[in-house]
């Protein structure tokens, strides 16, 4: 009877682990990400140019922009630094003028994203820190 009391509790145990790991988010996404308007270098550009690019199918002049989304080590990034390769791997992009993709990634479906801004709770959430979103 012991042995079979035993059994169930460590498959309940083992169950709920898997159930946990499943959830589809891994610690990254859990954590607050961040968000910058770069061009296809993964260089920091001033966030206009996502404005404008969310107008105009994600380009500019020509050139692709990009909301990048990801934990970038802590680190805070300007105007005309970019990004190291390190971060970008494993960061999101999301074309600026594709309305449900920002959503997906916890953006505001439209309007200014100001690069730096951070959002909280991971993918999906649509939560964006305060003062982070102007129109």
């Amino acid at each position: 009877m012991r042995a079979a009391i035993g059994t169930v509790s460590l498959t309940g145990a083992a169950m709920g682990f898997m159930t946990a790991c499943g959830t589809g988010y891994d610690d990254e996404e859990a954590e607050a990400r961040t968000v910058y308007c770069v061009d296809e270098q993964d260089q920091v550009v001033d966030e206009d140019l996502c404005e404008e690019a969310e107008r105009s199918g994600g380009y500019v002049g020509g050139f692709p922009y990009f909301f990048l989304l990801g934990g970038f080590g802590g680190n805070r990034y300007s105007v005309g630094q970019t990004i190291p390769q390190q971060y970008t791997g494993a960061a999101n992009r999301v074309n600026p003028s594709d309305t449900s993709a920002r959503t997906r990634a916890g953006l505001p479906g439209s309007g200014r994203v100001s690069s730096g801004s951070r959002i909280s709770g991971g993918i999906g959430s649509g939560r964006v820190g305060s003062g982070s979103v102007g129109s």
